[in-house]
């Protein structure tokens, strides 16, 4: 028996590698984007109070920006398009919308103005030329008007060529641009920020080129520095700490702000520090820190350089950063001086030190991308560590709590919706094949197939209609699952309140399921009562009872137990009509909600566990087989297999 159940768990994997696969692939090829519907017809992102980081902080939590199966992006050349949105990344709408009449008339064909890129101020006529493009551009020139116009194609922007042509629509063309380059950025995030670098290193680069490589790297990482330690992680000595690394470029920029520490303080200083560090409590830590001031910063950053003790180190980070809000400049507006955009640049180019293996892995790692940096790998791995991340939807609710809450609803209605089917259902098909031709069975039949005729939200909204509204018999409440307030009153008056609510999606849940399981009951007993050893059992003067309930019901069950597979997914599946008829936040009315919202996250989890489930109740069904007729051995299925 246990090399049968060894056996049937191992082919539970393949099963559930197909079944992932293919809700992956449906999910994938559904209509609408989850990502897009975020995205006003202008391209803008956000019509909500969602401010962009969030948006794209989800975004990457997803895996969304990642390729579907397979990712070469390690391998593939980012330069020219990096160039190309650095170019519109610089400028600011109006500005934009200033150059798109020279794209219009070159994508009518008409030929191009005099000073194609129109960057800055027109030349005075006096001036030279500008000396046309080589054919192999570097990385610090400046695009054509042919390379932004096919660029632009190849964003997908709609209606692009119509809205192009008319001047009318270049100011809200030029907004949609912005967003759809922004995007674009976001999406190669991670593979495009080195080619961003390039453009950031190199003497050459033009200043807008330089302007726009910064606006991109802002939408290509997230939160690119680490200021302070978490709590899991140890402080080091190592030369390439990030913390101490991100602290040494500030203290370089703007140390000359901060007067130095006074003698008579710092033994003030030293005192406080060494109760800061050797407190355990949070609340007396935040405390103690409120006895700090900004002029201590010098203080705290020559802890976090020199002290070789990792919890002083931790804690002169915290401080600092209490103090210190925005330690580098990431951002640039197209106003920004030169100054500005310099120290930007380096502070990005101290990020491409810090993090350098994560933008240049090894070619061991690039290979390994290929197949484990994916969107369908991710999930994957999510899966089978059963760490399903949060939802898609703005709440970003933790997709286990959200599963949960829906559980703990659907799950008593389900079991007692299930206890009845079976109790009530077998019993009836075993009086019905008994009495086979009588009176009764016929009745009982006919009862059945009218049942079985009825599905379940039919019959809900017969009964909201005659037994819940006040035009029939107001009898039953038509929503939830209590009455308002009820969490209030006593254990049993709360009991019977739920017992009354959940009367109707109970029956409704029960009907169809019960006048099916009861005719399949009714067609197994018959079966097994026109066999020769129940005549035989009969002829040796065996009572009925003992005929029916030790000899034929025993072997009667191998079929009814088959639909048994079924019970443990209707209780975790619920029944989405009935749930949103009777106004229920179970499980169906979850799964329906997450198709419609595409919240992928929550339903990717739902598959799966509906799956696992399924498999083990089959599992459980054949262990069920081996209780009700020990005839059936897993062993001698083992061994008539080659």
């Amino acid at each position: 028996m246990w090399t049968y159940l060894v056996r049937r768990v191992l082919l539970m994997i393949p099963t559930l590698f197909g079944v992932t696969l293919v809700a992956f692939v449906v999910m994938q090829t559904a209509p609408g984007d989850p990502q897009l519907i975020q995205l006003g017809p202008g391209g803008t992102a956000g019509q909500s109070t969602e401010t962009r980081e969030a948006y794209l902080i989800r975004k990457r939590d997803l895996k969304l920006d990642k390729p579907l199966v397979l990712n070469f992006n390690y391998f593939r050349d980012y330069r020219h398009r990096v160039r190309l949105a650095a170019y519109f990344m610089a400028v600011s709408k109006e500005q934009l919308t200033a150059e798109l009449p020279a794209l219009a008339r070159l994508a009518q064909g008409e030929p191009p103005p005099a000073h194609p890129n129109l960057q800055g101020p027109i030349p005075h006529p006096e001036a030279k030329p500008p000396q046309p493009a080589s054919p192999e551009p570097t990385p610090s020139d400046e695009p054509s008007l042919a390379e932004q116009l096919a660029f632009l194609r190849s964003l997908g922007i709609d209606a692009f060529e119509s809205r192009l042509i008319d001047p009318q629509q270049h100011e809200r063309l030029a907004r949609a641009i912005l967003h759809y380059v922004q995007t674009f950025c976001e999406d190669h995030g991670v593979y495009a920020v080195p080619a961003a670098m390039e453009l950031l290193r190199s003497s050459e680069t033009s200043r807008r080129l330089r302007l726009g490589a910064v606006r991109c790297l802002i939408h290509m990482v997230v939160e690119p520095f680490q200021y302070t330690y978490p709590a899991q992680s140890q402080p080091s000595d190592d030369p390439k700490d990030p913390v101490v690394g991100v602290w040494k470029r500030f203290w370089h920029l703007r140390s000359r702000e901060y007067p130095p520490v006074e003698e008579d303080r710092r033994e003030v200083l030293d005192r406080l520090f060494a109760a800061l560090v050797a407190e355990a409590s949070r609340t007396k830590q935040v405390e103690l820190l409120e006895r700090f001031d900004r002029d201590d910063v010098p203080y705290f950053i020559e802890k976090l350089f020199h002290s070789t003790q990792p919890e002083e180190k931790r804690m002169a980070a915290a401080a600092v950063k209490l103090f210190v809000a925005r330690p580098l400049e990431l951002e640039t507006p197209p106003e920004a001086t030169d100054a500005q955009l310099e120290e930007a640049a380096g502070n990005w180019l101290l990020h491409f030190e810090l993090y350098r293996a994560r933008y240049e892995p090894t070619l061991l790692g690039r290979l390994w991308a290929i197949v484990a940096d994916t969107q369908y790998a991710h999930m994957v791995w999510r899966l089978l560590s059963f760490q399903f991340g949060r939802s898609a939807v703005k709440t970003r609710e933790p997709v286990v709590q959200k599963i949960w809450s829906a559980l703990v609803v659907s799950f008593p209605l389900m079991l007692m919706a299930e206890l009845i089917i079976y109790l009530v259902a077998v019993p009836l098909g075993i009086l019905c094949a008994v009495r086979r031709g009588t009176l009764a069975d016929r009745l009982i039949t006919l009862g059945l197939f009218l049942l079985y005729s009825i599905p379940g939200f039919v019959a809900g909204m017969l009964f909201l209609i005659f037994l819940c509204y006040g035009d029939f018999l107001k009898i039953f409440p038509s929503l939830g699952l209590h009455s308002e307030g009820a969490e209030n009153w006593g254990f049993f008056a709360y009991l019977l309140d739920y017992l009354w609510h959940a009367f109707l999606p109970v029956v409704c849940l029960s009907l169809f399921s019960l006048a099916g399981l009861a005719m399949y009951s009714r067609t197994a007993m018959l079966d097994v009562l026109g066999q020769d050893y129940i005549r035989t059992a009969r002829a040796k003067g065996l009572s009925e009872a003992k005929v029916i309930f030790k000899h034929a019901l025993r072997n009667a069950l191998i079929p009814i137990l088959t639909l048994f597979a079924t019970f443990l997914p209707a209780l975790l599946g619920g029944s989405v009509l009935v749930e949103y008829l009777f106004g229920i936040p179970g499980m169906g009315r979850l799964s329906w909600e997450c198709i419609e919202q595409k919240d992928f996250p929550t339903l990717m989890a739902l598959i799966y566990i509906d799956a696992l489930v399924v498999m083990f109740s089959i599992l459980l069904t054949d262990i069920l087989y081996v209780v009700a007729d020990p005839r059936i051995s897993f062993e001698a299925q083992g061994a008539a297999q080659p």
